[in-house]
């Protein structure tokens, strides 16, 4: 799971949040701070200026500007290709050997080897330290010794990490995962130099990494809004197309888009609200973005009022996708048939029988799961957007179910996840999801496997869990069909119900080129060219 699936809807879309801006105010702007003839501005959510290294990144795309792990996702295919790896082999899914390019250093000039790589993961890994992305090694051999339930680990290494020679590594896993290499493209599985682990909380304001742009100056300090990069001469992959980069930090993405239309910026992703006005004055300069996600309806599985399958479908075909999507979102979106959208690799399965709207079929199951009795409060996190699309969800409860006492109520997300995850919230949920990696495996794993961080439903099938298990043993060229078997058994199940993929664009004024998504939604800034 992302951070951005702790976020949710918008919360996870100003985390995408991207914007590119010119070199000075004013429409085309030149000059300023970073000025020079390839020189721009780029605007993160303030979140991203927080941490750097690869233990606490939130995977966004100063991430992937910064470091280069061992694979990367391509944007044309959506596959997991090379990067810093040679080679990637398996014979069984499960003991994995990785073959290292040579060539590749961090801007500090050191070589990047197999012993970068297995310091960094074994510091991520280690339960003491802390890290943000700790679960991330979960699949690993040894992560348990690295956390054990009671007292301090015994160990500072993960077992299943083996240093073969500087330019291979053994992996091994707890079980099965075809899928690794898409993982391992993760900003969490970047190396780290050995100048790091003098001092992590040092080094995560101010990282030393391998990508196509370096720190250049202070990096975070006290107070700071923005930071300084500079392209990496020696980088061995894609070099960036501009010289340097100033990222300023947006604590809204609203005030990004009012500079966009003042001339002041030159790229941003632009969400919500802001979507019309932009299809509008940036028509010919306005990239889609079908995000890698799902806004689902959550149900409690360990409320009672739910336990009856047929309740829960009955929800499901009470919501009006299509009217949610043509008059809140504005046509920016796509109401669900199934899980995933085509953003997904594996995604587009009309695999969800009763995302249909029918009123009537949804009374008549209400009736034949013995009616319901009582209040009903619906629940989210706190965002303007979400409020609203809630509201529009109670309104057709109202009406179709015959639900008069309708309340809801938005917690900040981290007080509603907790709350979740304490099994104390009393009603159905809405919540985004995006996939950690380009595959559906990613998705459903996320959402309905037991034990993950984002299954807030309680769902618990082992059904389910068999297929998911044959998915990640089988060849890479199986796996989407057995993990759309398995999401089919658990979109029959119902713990939740999609009901829309969401969609988002980045506009961008004249000056600048290249302007292309990553997978997340964000702009690729190693692509951007000025002029």
């Amino acid at each position: 799971m992302t951070l951005r699936s702790r976020r949710g809807w918008a919360g996870a879309l100003l985390a995408i949040t991207l914007t590119v801006t010119a070199c000075s105010a004013g429409q085309g702007g030149s000059g300023g701070a970073t000025a020079g003839p390839s020189a721009y501005s780029v605007g993160v959510t303030s979140y991203f200026l927080t941490h750097l290294s690869p233990g606490k990144a939130a995977g966004s795309n100063l991430d992937s500007a910064l470091f280069t792990p061992l694979t990367r996702v391509d944007p044309a295919t959506g596959k997991a290709v090379n990067a810093v790896a040679a080679s990637i082999e398996t014979t069984d899914n499960t003991t994995w050997t990785i073959k290292l390019n040579a060539g590749w250093t961090f801007h500090n000039g050191e070589a990047v080897t197999a012993q970068s790589f297995a310091d960094s993961w074994n510091s991520t890994a280690y339960g003491p330290n802390a890290a943000t992305n700790n679960y991330m090694f979960i699949p690993f051999k040894g992560y348990t010794d690295l956390n054990p339930a009671k007292g301090e680990p015994k160990t500072k290494t993960l077992s299943g990490v083996e240093v073969v020679d500087p330019t291979t590594l053994k992996v091994t896993l707890d079980k099965p995962l075809s899928l690794l290499p898409y993982m391992l493209a993760q900003a969490p599985f970047a190396p780290m130099p050995k100048a790091a682990f003098a001092d992590l909380n040092a080094f995560d304001l101010k990282p030393v990494g391998n990508g196509p742009y370096q720190i250049d100056g202070a990096g975070v300090t006290t107070g700071a809004t923005k930071i300084a990069l500079k392209r990496f001469a020696a980088y061995q992959g894609d070099q960036g197309q501009s010289e340097r980069i100033e990222v300023k930090s947006y604590q809204d993405e609203n005030a990004a888009y009012r500079d966009l239309q003042s001339g002041a910026l030159d790229v941003t992703l632009v969400t919500g609200n802001n979507l019309p006005s932009a299809s509008t004055q940036f028509k010919d300069r306005l990239v889609q973005v079908p995000f890698p996600a799902v806004i689902y309806l959550g149900f409690p599985m360990w409320d009672k009022r739910f336990a009856d399958l047929k309740t829960r479908q009955a929800f499901s075909h009470a919501v009006d996708r299509d009217t949610i999507v043509k008059t809140l979102l504005r046509g920016f979106g796509s109401p669900a048939k199934g899980l995933a959208g085509t953003a997904v690799p594996g995604g587009g399965e009309a695999d969800c029988e009763v995302c249909s709207y029918d009123p009537a079929k949804a009374k008549t199951l209400l009736a034949e799961a013995g009616g319901w009795d009582g209040p009903l409060k619906l629940w989210t996190y706190q965002d303007p957007l979400n409020s609203t699309i809630l509201e529009a969800i109670a309104n057709q409860l109202r009406t179709n179910l015959g639900i008069e006492a309708i309340t809801t109520q938005a917690q900040p997300v981290d007080q509603l996840y907790p709350n979740l995850d304490a099994q104390k919230i009393d009603g159905p949920v809405l919540l985004y999801m995006g996939a950690g990696y380009p595959h559906l495996y990613a998705l459903a794993d996320q959402l309905f496997t037991k034990g993950s961080a984002a299954n807030v439903t309680g769902y618990d099938s082992a059904a389910f869990a068999d297929l998911m298990a044959k998915a990640a043993d089988v060849p890479e060229d199986q796996v989407l069909s057995v993990t759309q078997q398995a999401t089919a058994q658990a979109l029959k199940d119902l713990p939740l119900s999609p009901l829309f993929q969401p969609t988002g664009a980045l506009a961008h004024s004249a000056k600048i080129s290249g302007v292309t998504p990553e997978f997340l939604g964000g702009v690729r800034l190693a692509a951007v060219k000025v002029g």
